[in-house]
């Protein structure tokens, strides 16, 4: 028998002396546990009791645990008392041949801080795991938040002191910022099937291996956090697992842990013995790349085939060798509680002994006990409906009532969302500010937030547009010029709507109809990173485009039109690697705002996806197969180029992709691997080797003698280009040697692109080893320039037709600004 009691001697709160253990039967029926003396509790004290039960390791008893918590006024915890004890024979033939228990810190102290804790563990064999002290602990603790009517994770942290346990709580934020819990969408975005319910729950574990024997080894303390999103059919009793979201750290309870995720195959062992049945899981298509020797954090459940159903009986733990629990203990030991929480949220019953089985779950809601009434599965937001068709369901009363709709918002506009008085970053984790700093550099914040020389993020980059020139606003967290009065709600409006604070529209220059697409948390990230930034006071000059457009109200039409505002849905019959490059591409990367061809309200056109657009005066080249490429893309030349700016077949990155490029090599390199992989799928298969000898022969170019005609170009190219960009020559210690047959910019249809790297040249390549080029805008005039690329055209792409009006190009590139 182990019991530990932390009130001192004497104390007023103490509790009475435990009882002599007796042997019970194996339901979980209320247990007789020694009351907190009530002639010293406060009057406004309350007194919860609640039974659970876990199979012992063996598999042949059961074990009963009792929990007796006084609570305060608050409702937070003032006193914790637990009993455990194996029922059974088994109980006696361990007592008979008891041995030494370890000195570590038992598994069933409760982390979380109380005026009083009593415990008492009636195991001599050591048959009851770990995994049941935390499933007890952690159901009890969710009920009690449930009837104090307390959100579950605040009411844990609570009860975790800052600065003595900053370790314990930024596992439990981290995981849940990761989960986006509280937010009123995230993975409650897509509502449940007809039928179905949906619930969210929460666990925690901590596991300390501090020894109590004096001069002994202190090994870190361990703690685990877990998020389980299910659906539940209460008619069948179905369980539909949704997404886990489980991470772990290590380390000095005083100090912040890095957090790690769990590995994918023990997050599938603990859900399979706290459901019975094999579950599939994957990491989340908005799970970031993570290091080598790191798990995800977030991953997707699909159902394994029925074949795969486990049998569930007291032997099926022990089927699985007798120290399978053992292996569960650090970062699996909360997978049963945050189950047994998330059918509890679905369904407002609470299942008191795993596995939590369709037959299990049946009989629990028909006979519900101690159960809260079911919660409503709320009504289903109005999908919205497609475009055009917008204007045209109903015939010419649909028609009637659209234009209706559309100019009660046009005239109306949006509310305005209440202003903060200042953001709380003592909030995030440090894990949620890495991973929004991640996404700010996907998708491009400071690229488009940044003006010349100006300070990052403060706005003021002129964007010219075929409507005028947009200037981009200050995104750092300063109250009066900036975010800093802006609630998460605020922002995420603006990200997914286009809708400012103030409820003014926004331009789609400001591709939120591609951050739309994010996820919760990743948005929420995102916000984090943005808010927790230097505040920079300043002010951008305002955009002032020519009337009508200058009523921003008439955006509302144009979303009407062209917004699709939902978060991107993984394709099922993709894979991982697949859905995880799409979701960036469509996403945060918003690829589509440059590589897409628009149409004349300046909206992309979806039929011509990816197929080239325009982007600050230069061609954005398409993404899938192109007579603009001289040579294919492959997969790896596609990795090369993203991720450190210069492919062999290709050349270099340049203009506005440079930036781009600097901003992915700094992501994992898993995350461009993912974007590689889904833009190589948008075009045919391409034999690696064919592409190697189609780019030997374009490196080469035509034959001289094609150029006749073309001396003075010649003879500028000899001077100026030859030393670096021929495929005979090239100096080596500039960085790279692009060749121009295979430069994508000289196979184009226009050459604006070639242009302006004649006249800027590149002054701030993507990465240091690329290397500078000069630009000679003040060595050659504009015929001069007209004759370069001539000559160039002709010589490195002789299959493409020259190229007309290049004075005219090159007049229009010299004025244009440098990027």
């Amino acid at each position: 028998m182990t019991r530990i009691d932390d009130a001192p001697p004497g104390d007023a709160d103490g509790a009475a002396p435990a009882p002599t253990p007796t042997p019970g039967s194996q339901t979980v029926a209320p247990r007789q546990i020694p009351e907190i003396a009530q002639s010293h509790a406060s009057s406004d004290a309350a007194t919860r009791h609640a039974t659970y039960a876990w199979p012992t390791r063996q598999g042949d008893a059961c074990a009963h645990l009792d929990v007796l918590a006084q609570t305060r006024g608050d409702g937070t915890l003032r006193t914790w008392r637990y009993r455990a004890e194996v029922d059974g024979p088994a109980w006696l033939a361990d007592a008979a041949s008891s041995t030494p228990t370890s000195e570590a810190v038992p598994p069933h102290l409760p982390p979380y801080r109380h005026e009083h804790v009593a415990t008492e563990v009636l195991d001599p064999g050591q048959r009851i795991p770990a995994t049941a002290h935390a499933f007890a602990r952690e159901s009890f603790i969710d009920e009690v938040a449930a009837q104090a009517a307390q959100d579950p994770v605040a009411y844990r942290l609570r009860h975790l002191t800052p600065g003595s346990d900053d370790g314990p709580r930024e596992v439990i934020r981290m995981v849940a910022q990761r989960a986006a819990w509280g937010l009123p969408s995230g993975t409650d975005a897509h509502t449940p099937p007809h039928g179905w319910q949906r619930g969210r729950g929460f666990a925690f574990d901590a596991q300390s291996a501090r020894s109590s024997s004096p001069g002994a080894h202190a090994d870190p303390d361990t703690w685990s956090a877990w998020i389980v999103d299910l659906d539940v059919n209460p008619a069948s009793g179905e369980i539909a697992l949704r997404r886990v979201v489980a991470g772990q750290a290590s380390g000095a309870p005083d100090k912040a842990a890095e957090v790690n995720g769990v590995p994918a195959q023990q997050i599938a062992d603990a859900v399979r013995h706290a459901l019975g049945s094999r579950w599939q899981l994957a990491p989340s298509h908005d799970e970031t790349g993570a290091a080598r020797d790191a798990h995800p954090v977030m991953l997707d459940a699909d159902s394994a085939s029925s074949a795969d159903t486990l049998p569930v009986g007291p032997d099926a733990d022990h089927a699985d060798h007798a120290d399978h629990a053992d292996r569960l203990v650090a970062a699996a030991a909360p997978a049963a509680a945050a189950i047994a929480n998330a059918l509890f949220d679905a369904t407002g019953v609470r299942l008191r002994r795993p596995p939590f089985t369709p037959e299990n779950l049946r009989t629990a809601l028909r006979t519900p006990g101690d159960a809260i009434p079911p919660k409503s599965a709320g009504k289903k937001p109005k999908r919205r409906a497609r475009r055009l068709s917008r204007w045209l369901a109903g015939g010419a009363v649909g028609s009637i009532g659209g234009f209706a709709g559309l100019a009660g918002v046009m005239l109306f506009g949006a509310a305005e969302i209440a202003p903060i008085t200042a953001p709380d970053n003592t909030l995030w984790s440090a894990a949620t500010l890495e991973r929004g700093r991640q996404i700010a550099l996907a998708g491009d914040c400071a690229v488009c937030h940044t003006a010349p020389k100006g300070a990052t993020n403060a706005g003021g980059l002129a964007l010219e547009t075929p409507f005028g020139t947009v200037y981009s606003t200050n995104i750092t967290p300063d109250p009066e010029t900036g975010i800093g009065r802006w609630s998460y709600a605020a922002f995420a409006r603006a990200m997914r709507e286009g809708i400012s604070r103030d409820g003014a529209h926004l331009y789609p220059a400001f591709p939120y109809t591609a951050f739309a697409k994010m996820s919760e948390p990743d948005m929420l990230a995102l916000y984090a990173h943005l808010m927790s930034a230097p505040a920079v006071k300043y002010s951008p000059p305002k955009t002032s485009l020519p009337f009508p457009l200058n009523q921003r109200r008439l955006v509302a039409g144009w979303n009407w039109l062209y917004h699709e505002g939902t978060e991107y849905r993984p394709d099922p019959s993709q894979s991982t690697l697949w859905n995880r490059g799409r979701y960036l591409v469509d996403g945060a990367g918003h690829c589509g705002a440059c590589h897409t061809p628009r149409n004349m309200l300046g909206a992309e056109q979806s039929k011509q996806y990816l197929k080239g657009g325009e982007a600050e005066g230069w061609r954005a080249p398409p993404l899938v197969a192109s007579i603009d490429s001289p040579v294919p893309w492959t997969e790896s030349a596609l990795f090369d180029y993203l991720r450190t700016g210069f492919s062999s077949e290709h050349g270099v990155a340049a203009g506005p992709m440079a930036p781009v490029v600097a901003g992915l090599a700094a992501l994992p390199e898993s995350d461009v691997r993912a974007i590689a992989h889904y833009l190589a799928s948008l075009s045919p298969k391409t034999d690696v080797a064919a592409v190697t000898e189609i780019a030997r022969e374009r490196a080469k170019g035509a034959d001289i003698a094609t150029t006749l005609g073309l001396e003075n170009g010649r003879r500028t190219f000899e001077a100026a280009c030859a030393v670096c960009h021929t495929d005979s020559g090239g100096v080596g210690h500039f960085g790279v040697r692009p060749l121009m047959g295979l430069n994508t910019s000289v196979s184009q249809a226009t050459p604006d692109n070639l242009m302006h790297v004649l006249m800027n040249g590149i002054d701030q390549p993507a990465t240091e080893a690329l290397g500078y080029m000069p630009g000679f805008r003040d060595s050659f005039d504009d015929k001069q320039m007209a004759e370069l690329a001539a000559f160039i055209r002709a010589r490195y792409a002789p299959d493409q037709s020259p190229w007309e009006h290049l004075e005219v190009s090159a007049a229009r590139a010299r004025i244009a600004q440098a990027h």
